[in-house]
């Protein structure tokens, strides 16, 4: 099968050519000299190989779809690691994209058309049965086999429906397929896939996408705020209940869409039951306008529990800026970039902003620059993404003399660079304090090979820290931390903000490092390096002593500033090496402590009568 050719191998796989990249690696076209089959082999990029975030992503993805046995789904064959690199080996489809075919504008029949969104909507209705989201359906993820079948790919974004998300708050998916649930942090469910499958199903029957702009804020406010053309003026013999189908799978709100998958795929088995008999009997056409009042998008909440509205709305300005987008404009967005010099439009003569306008698009234009310079641009962060499509909305208001419409837009694009300053503010305090902890405890780590590779993490998140990419940053630095337990080394625990407190937990960590025996543990929780002598005497305790625990006992603790003192009672149960009876030892220390960047570190601690 392989006569005459060398290919490069992995692990029992042999690679034989790309078939595509994605976000998160490289897909072959691999024989399994195992199996002695072909499969499709996605290997984890190798920017992304030595981060523990992106790897159990993959690992997730990779679990996720596992678990997903059915004709219409990809099926994982494998997934493991060789020579260091991770992969799933996937069933291998002949065929082509539906995004080949589309871009081909290929002459399918209507019936045909239908057949296969009905078969994506039985392999989403199976996976949503079993809590999993695809997230990121799309045209280019479904693959149409040779042999007619069709197959939903890359469940690469898909989570447990019943996870906990977490993490900065970046946007994840394709923005014309993006739910605004998606776009404006709200709950995702199946019926976010359902809007994504009714935006691929409009694409189909028209051939064209059913939101468009020239950048991606463009495409993000017309999802928000925008319905697509009427599809029957697009294509004509599209029957009216059709028509109804897609603008309903399209719905803004999510309880205006079909209930699930399954129950929109019944409706288009009904259609194409249909298709063979009459004419469409000519009936009221969907309406093509989503209402713009508050109501509207309020009921994008509506299907929360009452935790998950109390956890959102910490968002909620994101989606009330969509709220005032909405009043901005019943046209579309061009997505064009915002001027950076004053503007002076109007019809029919000039006109020219008013003095209290002027100063709050300065202010604006401020604010997006401080929040640019902070990083919120880098880090994508979210508010960010929504004041820069506000912005473009004002401006292009501004443009066309709806000086009241730029006001209300300037207003909430104000409020979301002060809110995307904050948030990648936050971000940076995170990765700092886990690049100041990781530190502390990669220094207590003997010379070698994995001080060697920590001090490699550690630099890396340095260096990102210094690029104000604080999300990569802070995966770097919890690489670092991971390498140095992985060594056996205990990082300092998380203390409470409280200084006594602190002192506390502090303490709780010496007990606990005296007792696993190892100066390493030790080092890292104070905050200079042990002197000789000061190691010489800890290393004669471990060297005397079995089965040694530990207690700190501290009187009161007086604190200063960054700084506090207290007396400790320590006591050390043990059995002498030499054997014989458990002894104690009860010193009284003196005992100062600093606060450092990562935390409450001990600075002194001596004996004292």
């Amino acid at each position: 099968m392989t006569q005459g050719r060398q290919y490069r191998r992995l692990g029992k796989f042999e690679l034989h050519e790309p078939l595509g990249e994605g976000a998160m690696g490289v897909v072959w076209k691999a024989y399994d000299s195992v199996l002695r089959r072909y499969v499709a082999l996605k290997l984890l990029g190798s920017k992304f190989g030595k981060t523990l975030d992106m790897r159990e992503r993959f690992l997730r993805e990779a679990r996720a779809a596992a678990a997903l046995q059915h004709p219409n789904i990809i099926t994982v064959y494998d997934l493991g690691e060789a020579e260091g690199q991770l992969f799933i080996a996937m069933e291998l489809i002949e065929g082509k994209d539906l995004s080949e075919l589309i871009g081909g504008r290929d002459p399918l029949a209507l019936e045909r058309k239908l057949d296969i969104v009905i078969e994506v909507l039985q392999g989403l209705a199976y996976a949503h049965d079993r809590g999993v989201i695809h997230r990121d359906i799309k045209p280019a993820n479904v693959r149409i086999a040779n042999d007619g079948r069709v197959k939903i790919m890359d469940f690469g974004i898909a989570r447990l429906q019943s996870a906990e998300i977490t993490g900065s708050g970046a946007i994840v998916g394709t923005p014309t397929y993006m739910a605004p649930e998606q776009i404006t942090n709200g709950p995702i469910s199946a019926v976010t896939d359902v809007f994504a499958v009714g935006c691929m199903l409009y694409e189909l029957l028209a051939y064209q996408k059913p939101f468009e702009g020239e950048s991606i804020h463009g495409v993000l406010y017309q999802v928000l705020t925008t319905d697509p053309k009427a599809l029957r003026t697009v294509a004509p013999s599209i029957p009216a209940s059709l028509e109804r189908v897609v603008f309903k799978a399209m719905a803004k709100a999510p309880e205006d869409r079909y209930a699930s998958a399954r129950e929109m795929r019944s409706t288009l088995v009904a259609i194409r039951a249909a298709l063979s008999g009459a004419g469409e009997t000519t009936t009221q056409r969907l309406v093509g306008r989503w209402t713009p009042v508050p109501a509207a998008i309020l009921r994008l909440a509506r299907p929360m529990s009452l935790r998950a509205r109390l956890i959102t709305l910490g968002a909620l300005a994101a989606v009330v800026s969509v709220l005032a987008y909405f009043s901005l404009s019943s046209h579309a967005g061009t997505g064009s970039e915002a001027p950076t010099e004053p503007v002076t439009v109007g019809t029919p003569g000039p006109v020219i902003l008013n003095p209290a306008l002027s100063s709050m698009r300065d202010s604006v234009f401020a604010a997006r620059t401080r929040a640019e310079a902070a990083g919120a641009m880098k880090n994508n962060v979210g508010s960010w993404l929504v004041g820069e499509t506000m912005l473009q909305g004002a401006e292009q208001a501004v443009s066309s003399g709806s000086l009241s419409r730029a006001t209300s837009a300037y207003s909430v694009a104000l409020d979301q660079y002060r809110r995307a300053r904050r948030e990648v503010d936050s971000l940076r305090a995170d990765a700092l304090h886990l690049y100041d902890r990781a530190k502390a405890v990669v220094v207590a780590l003997p010379t070698g090979p994995q001080r060697t590779r920590a001090t490699a993490a550690l630099t890396r998140a340095d260096s990102l820290m210094r690029g104000m990419d604080f999300t990569l940053a802070r995966l770097a630095a919890q690489e670092a931390e991971d390498i140095v337990v992985a060594a056996g080394l205990a990082p300092p625990s998380v203390q409470p903000a409280d200084p006594q407190g602190a002192v506390g937990t502090l303490l709780e960590d010496l007990a606990r490092a005296v007792e696993t025996e190892r100066l390493t543990n030790l080092r890292a929780l104070f905050a200079a390096p042990l002197t000789d002598k000061d190691a010489r005497g800890w290393q004669d305790l471990f060297r005397t002593a079995q089965h040694l625990t530990a207690r700190f006992t501290p009187d009161r603790i007086a604190v200063r500033g960054s700084t506090a003192s207290t007396t400790v009672q320590a006591l050390y149960r043990f059995v002498p090496a030499e054997g014989g009876a458990q002894r104690e030892l009860r010193p009284k220390l003196a005992m100062r402590f600093t606060k450092t960047g990562s935390g409450w570190r001990i600075a002194d601690m001596r004996e004292v009568p």
